[in-house]
C-alpha cells in the first residue's frame, strides 16, 4: 500500500468548495481544513505510487486549487 499526505493551498474563500470536491475522490481516506500555509490536508491510500500520482493530479485540477505539496509515507 502507498500512503501519502497532500497539502492543498486554495483561493481565499474557496476552501469548503475544494474540500467537498476532494472528499468525493474515492481513495482520499481523510481530509481536514486547516489554518496555516496550506488550507487542506488529506490522506491518500493507494495500491501504487502511480495511483497516488493520479489522485494528486485529480486534486490539482479542481477549480480554485493553487498549489499542492505531497508527502510520501515510507
Amino acid at each position: 500500500m502507498t500512503v501519502g499526505y497532500v497539502a492543498v493551498h486554495c483561493d481565499t474563500g474557496k476552501e469548503l468548495h475544494v474540500f467537498e470536491r476532494i472528499t468525493d475522490i474515492r481513495i482520499v481516506r481523510e481530509a481536514n481544513i486547516v489554518i496555516g500555509l496550506y488550507d487542506i490536508i488529506c490522506k491518500v491510500e493507494t495500491d501504487s505510487t502511480k495511483e497516488l500520482e493520479d489522485a494528486v493530479m485529480r486534486i490539482r485540477k479542481i477549480p480554485h486549487v493553487q498549489t499542492t505539496m505531497t508527502l510520501l509515507v515510507f
